[in-house]
Parts: C-alpha cells; structure tokens; sequence
C-alpha cells in the first residue's frame, strides 16, 4: 500500500523573478513472500519468507528562477529529505530442516526473525544556466548534488543476514548546446558530463550462494558525452542519430565481494580468500559505447500515407557483475529493426496496417548471467517478424 501527496505553489510574475515551493509526503507499506524450491526432489517446497517494509519519506523543496539578461536565465533550487524505513522479515521454513519435518509446511515453524531499521536526512541543491547565443544556439551548464536514501535487503530464504547499504549521495555537472541548423531542417544537441558519488550503493549477487547482498562503495566516478541529433533529410526522409560515451570506475581499495569457486570461471581480478577486489571496475551493465539510428520515409498514396521505418541499435562490451571475469563480459550487440505499412483515414476512424521484424539478422549474444547455477546465461531475444492492424475512433 503507498499513499503519496506533492502540494506546490508556483509564481507566474511578469517580471524577471519567479519561484516554486512545495512538500512531499510519502508513506509505503510493502509485504512480500519468498519462496524456495527444491529441484532434485520434484520440486519441493523448502523455504518461505515472509517480509515487511515500512518507509515514510517527506520533504520541502523550493526553486527560484532568475532573468539577469534578455539572454541569460539563473535557476536555483534546494530541498530537504528525510527518509526512515523499518524492515522485518521471517522465516518460517528452513531449507535444512525440511528432512526432519517431511515436507510439510504446518510441521515446519522454525520461525526465524529478522530486524533492521534505516534513517537518514539531507538538503540537495542545483543551480543551473543557460544562455541564448542567437536564435539558433542555447548554451547550459548545471551543478547538482542529490541523494539516495538507505536501502535494506533481506532476502533470507537461504542465508541468516540481512544486509544494509548507507546513503549514497553523488555530484554532478554538466554543460552543453542545443542548436537548430540548416535552417530548422536538422537539430543537434550535444551535453558533456562528469559526475563523482560517494557511498554508492551496490548489490552483489551471486557468487558462493544464491544470495543477495548490500554494500557500499567509497565512490564512483564517471564521465562521458552525449550526441543528440535530428535531420530532415527530404520533405519525405526523416532521419535521427545518437551517440554516447559513458566512462564509469569503482574507486574503492577495501571492498571485495565473494565470486563463485569454480575452475571453468577466469576472474580477473584479484581474490583473496574466494573474494575478489573490484577497485578499479566499471558498473555492471554500463557499456561504454552506446548509439541509434533511425531512417523514416513517408509518402502520400491513394488519400492514406505509405511509410517505412528503419532503426539500428548498437551498444559495445558490458560486464555482469561487479567482479570482472572472461566467462562473464557480454560481447557487443547491433540489433536492426524494420517496419513498413500504410495508414489512411474513413470517418471517424483511423486505420493502419504493418509489418515489421524486429532483430533482422537474428544477432544473438549473452545480456545477463547467474554466476552460482553452472554459469547460466540470459540472451536477448532473437529475430522475429509480425503483422499489425491498428484501429483509432473518437
């Protein structure tokens, strides 16, 4: 159950100053069951967890805009949070003791409890610019700082700990341009950003066991660029390109999390006792490289409008987990998309006929893993072709 209020006042002066101010209540009550299952004994109920969470949030925010200039604009904005959450989690069946007990559920009240509570506050704030260079041309820079509440995981089926990950809070610029060109026939904007987090909040999975757990990291950096861009390349041909580099590092000499103990799984890493040092790695799932391309061709034919779309995906190498290994570093993935038909219009209804393949050349690589059940991956979905019809009325 969740029960969520945000009340504001904003300013419409005619003038150069003109601010916002508002609260925010948050109030979220979550119960969840875990259930475990035993595989090798045709699927058999061997573990149940029962867990609550309690979270209350609240804040009160305020932003000010300011017009120094016909040409340049100041914004400014802070906001005070305090969250608090309180968890219990249950476990009224124990793996190990499904033998003594013959699988049945109401013989098997080993009731173990679970308690942890997580309260913090902070004040956020962000100033920002932009600037008019001339009626094609803007220009903005922004410097903020924001937090992340405490998080707490007890996903106690099969091990005794609940863990607790501290706030993170991170800092973050960014400057940029966005611009028109070629006479409003294309469009492009571009944005520079750099950002440094400290505490990040992380989660390991996996590893010895199918456990999960919090931690923190002291912090990460990242930095990158992006490339944004639109072209009307023909009264007909639409076309748009996008592009970024995303560059991120765990900065965190101390933390180290278990990796599974296997001679087919190549870390690398440094392991100390069956737990490898991520100092130095970059996120998991975070590809450095990532960019699209979309082509739309449009024609009116018979009262009604033929068009083809096209689309190319594509993003560079990505690791899984926070540990580096050989066995778990996804290949770089292009994936291309077509959609071709007709729409046209009768009365007070609108129609339109397609078809489409999605995943064109059937590109196959591995998105995911789990690293504690014989190296198991998840790919993407491969190629496929379909049909649609589509109907509109008012």
């Amino acid at each position: 159950m969740t029960n969520t209020h945000k009340n504001r006042i904003s300013s419409n002066f005619v003038g150069d100053f003109n601010y916002q101010t508002g609260l925010f209540y948050f109030d979220e009550s979550v119960s969840i069951d875990n259930f475990g299952y035993n595989t090798l004994a045709g699927g058999a109920l061997n573990g149940y967890v029962n867990q609550q969470q309690d979270t209350k949030a609240w804040a009160v925010f305020g932003t000010v805009d300011y017009t120094l200039t016909d040409d340049l604009k100041l914004t400014a904005g802070l906001r005070y949070s305090d969250d608090d959450k309180d968890f219990v989690a249950v476990r009224k069946i124990v793996p190990a003791d499904l033998n003594e007990c013959n699988n049945d559920l109401m013989q098997c009240q080993t009731d173990i409890t679970r308690t942890e509570d997580a309260s913090d506050d902070h004040i956020s704030w962000d100033i920002s610019a932009s600037y008019k260079l001339n009626d094609d041309v803007n220009l903005y820079a922004r410097v903020a700082n924001t937090f992340r509440a405490p998080s707490i995981q007890g996903r106690i089926t099969f091990a005794d700990e609940v863990t607790k990950a501290d706030s993170e809070t991170v800092t973050s610029y960014e400057m940029g341009v966005k611009s028109d060109v070629l006479d409003g026939r294309g469009r492009v904007n571009a944005t520079v950003f750099y950002f440094n987090m400290d505490d990040q909040q992380l989660t390991a999975v996996g590893g010895t066991a199918n456990t999960t757990r919090l931690l923190n990291a002291d912090k990460t950096t990242g930095y990158g660029f992006e490339l944004d861009t639109e072209w009307m390349l023909t009264d007909e041909l639409n076309a748009t390109f996008n592009l970024s580099y995303n560059n991120t590092e765990l900065k965190d000499k101390n933390v180290s999390i278990a990796v599974p103990q296997r001679p087919s799984l190549t870390i690398t890493d440094p392991v100390v006792d069956g737990k490898a040092f991520i100092d130095g790695n970059s996120l998991p799932h975070a590809p450095e490289w990532i960019s699209n391309l979309t082509l739309r061709y449009s024609k009116e034919l018979a009262g009604g409008e033929f068009f083809t779309y096209a689309d190319v995906s594509y993003r560079s190498e990505i690791n899984y987990f926070l540990y580096e290994s050989v066995e778990f570093e996804g290949k770089s993935l292009t994936e291309v998309g077509l959609r071709s038909g007709y729409a046209w219009s009768e009365g007070d209804y609108e129609y339109e006929a397609a078809v489409f393949a999605r995943n064109l050349f059937d590109e196959q690589q591995a998105i995911g893993a789990i690293d504690f059940n014989n190296n198991t991956a998840m790919v993407n979905e491969g190629r496929f072709v379909g049909v649609e019809f589509k109907v509109k009325f008012f």
